[in-house]
């Protein structure tokens, strides 16, 4: 398990956007043969209530974007001033190139500032703070955007009840920087590639690429159902639910506690303990095992935004940070785990940051659809002129 320890990394601002339309249990009675009170049931058991669903055309990378400039302005940080962007997501805008590359030029950031993407899922945020403190530590970088922005919506049937009540788009933006201060922290994280196919989507890249003709495409786009009937595409993510779950109850826990005694530290010595939303269910038994009340547990963000994936840690902090601000304690454990499969959990202090909340997206002015967006490839290729071409591509 790779453990690490630093002593001058810290985070200063945190900010979350989430899409303003919410698809609640109770707008899709269809899937309960029409008994509200089923739906509220489920509610109650599962803690789903409503999610968060962005718009055709809207990518976790315009949500980040957004997060971004909302804290480049809370905290009057000039965009010229980092000097490395990290975009964390399982959607990024294109194959290649990377969307850290794209988001460079949208946020008006240097052409020395590094850039690059990393592809990682439910652990992702504490995998991306992992390695922007060790840029900082190491003093490679002296600061870091981290935009950690997921979002499934746009692509899941909705008659699949596996998924697609349980996951919700947000995009964050992390400022991670040096302190002079000594300021600890502790991150530990590891991976057991063996479950990878609990939680997939079999075609896309490479490894099963999308076929040349249209003929051949037809079996990409057939429905495959499972022994209980749940439909499931080859270009949609699939997911074993019971694999995850015994993955979540035999794994994460002890690393939990591997990690708190690695860095000294019991449940009674953490303020606030924040897991990956994944569902109340879940994230009441990690806490039941690893010994944390459920009254230092944030755990309401599910209930709102749904499962964000790799959002999902700092849509739980910026949802809950006035709660965390007025207990005026700081000392937070964070907990990811997920697909790969992989897990990762991060203690830190986190006093004194600007953290704003989570706000709704508000389109911004280049904004393209996701049919203008075509047309305007489709005109760039064959040479035709065209005015939809975007501020950001001229």
């Amino acid at each position: 398990m790779a453990q690490s320890q630093f002593f001058h990394a810290k985070i200063s601002g945190i900010h979350t956007v989430a899409p303003k339309d919410v698809i609640r249990l109770e707008d899709e009675l269809q899937y309960f043969k029409g008994d509200i009170k089923k739906a509220q049931r489920m509610t109650k058991i599962v803690g789903m209530d409503c999610r968060r669903v962005a718009q055709p055309g809207v990518t976790p990378s315009d949500l980040s974007r957004q997060a971004a400039e909302l804290l480049f302005k809370k905290m009057e940080v000039d965009p010229a001033s980092v000097d490395t962007i990290i975009f964390l997501s399982q959607r990024p805008d294109h194959i290649l190139p990377a969307t850290a590359c794209i988001l460079q030029k949208k946020l008006g950031l240097s052409k020395n500032c590094a850039a690059f993407d990393v592809n990682q899922g439910c652990s992702g945020y504490v995998y991306g703070l992992w390695l922007a403190f060790s840029l900082i530590e190491s003093r490679a970088a002296t600061r870091v955007l981290l935009l950690v922005g997921d979002g499934m919506c746009q692509t899941l049937d909705s008659d699949n009840r596996v998924v697609a009540p349980v996951f919700g788009d947000a995009g964050s933006a992390t400022i991670v920087e040096y302190s002079e201060a000594e300021t600890h922290s502790w991150f530990s994280l590891g991976a057991d590639g063996g479950g990878a196919e609990a939680l997939m989507i079999p075609a896309g890249a490479y490894r099963l690429p999308l076929p040349k003709t249209v003929e051949d495409y037809a079996a990409y786009c057939e429905y495959l159902r499972d022994p209980n009937g749940t439909p499931w595409r080859l270009t949609n993510i699939y997911m074993d639910g019971g694999a995850i779950f015994d993955f979540t109850v035999n794994t994460v826990p002890p690393h939990i506690l591997e990690t708190l005694a690695w860095a000294g530290q019991t449940p009674e010595d953490i303020d606030w303990f924040v897991p990956h939303q994944a569902n109340k269910q879940i994230m009441s038994m990690i806490a039941q095992a690893t010994g944390f009340s459920e009254q230092k547990t944030i755990m309401s963000a599910f209930s709102k935004y749904g499962n964000t994936a790799a959002a999902s840690i700092p849509t739980a902090l910026c949802d809950a940070w006035q709660e965390i601000e007025r207990s005026k304690k700081s000392r937070l454990m964070l907990c990811g785990f997920g697909v790969g499969l992989s897990w990762a959990s991060a203690i830190l202090d986190m006093g004194n940051i600007i953290c704003t909340g989570v706000t709704d997206f508000d389109p911004p002015a280049d904004s393209m659809t996701q049919q203008e967006y075509l047309a305007h490839w489709q005109n760039k290729i064959t040479g035709k002129e065209t005015n939809l071409t975007p501020k950001e591509e001229s």
